[in-house]
């Protein structure tokens, strides 16, 4: 699987630049993007480090690309010593408008995999929801579309191959805190359920001359409540 991830991130970070670099925004993300990068270049988006789900749960340590000229990231984790010598490898991608969701064990035996429309169309919303952390997008993807709702919330949206995906964000004080759709693919054994999905990002801080949000949680909003 690490050949597979290295041969992802590659196509991920050398995905073409288009003609037309600038996209048409709503002024409330304008300002917010603007306020996010200041006048850095647009580069491609990298995020590395460690994640626990659980203070007592083994670490996966990852490293995400996000593409800013057009949709496109990869994410990979490999989550150590679930069982005396074995690993988790998981890679969960989009791109050239296919998604992937895999997870191997010890980076050969397949333990779930997911492809296909339904997968293709959840990764490019999974896209959209996690612009907050690829601010340049924002302004220098021509691809995204833009729909403000209210004063407040904004829906931006991309074309898949079964029809266009669509998230809302939600922004408070200037800052981007919420992003939220009703119909993600959710996956439910051996087929996928379009369902509620929310993510609160906060705590914005620079890092490496870049503002974004260093906390976040996403949700399935089921009928029981939130999960």
């Amino acid at each position: 699987m690490r050949r597979k991830a290295r041969e992802i991130f590659a196509r991920i970070e050398n995905m073409a630049v288009p003609e037309v670099q600038t996209a048409s925004v709503p002024a409330i993300i304008h300002s917010f993007a603007s306020r996010m990068v200041g006048r850095d270049p647009a580069p491609s988006a990298v995020q590395t480090g460690e994640m626990r789900t659980a203070p007592d749960a083994v670490a996966a340590v990852h490293r995400q690309v996000i593409s800013v000229h057009q949709p496109g990231f990869a994410w990979f984790a490999r989550m150590n010593a679930i069982a005396p010598l074995l690993s988790a490898h998981i890679l969960d991608s989009y791109v050239d408008g296919a998604g992937l969701l895999e997870a191997r064990l010890s980076g050969s035996l397949l333990l779930a995999r997911l492809a296909g429309p339904d997968a293709s169309m959840g990764e490019l919303m999974r896209y959209l929801a996690e612009l907050v952390w690829a601010p340049h997008a924002m302004l220098h993807n021509p691809q995204l579309s833009w729909r403000e709702i209210d004063r407040t919330t904004v829906e931006v949206s991309a074309e898949s191959l079964v029809g266009p995906a669509r998230v809302r964000l939600l922004v408070d004080n200037g800052d981007i805190t919420a992003t939220e759709a009703d119909d993600r693919p959710r996956a439910a054994g051996r087929r996928t359920i379009p369902s509620r999905w929310r993510g609160c990002c906060r705590d914005y801080r620079e890092m490496d001359g870049i503002r974004i949000p260093t906390r976040a949680a996403a949700s399935w909003l089921f009928e029981g409540g939130a999960f």
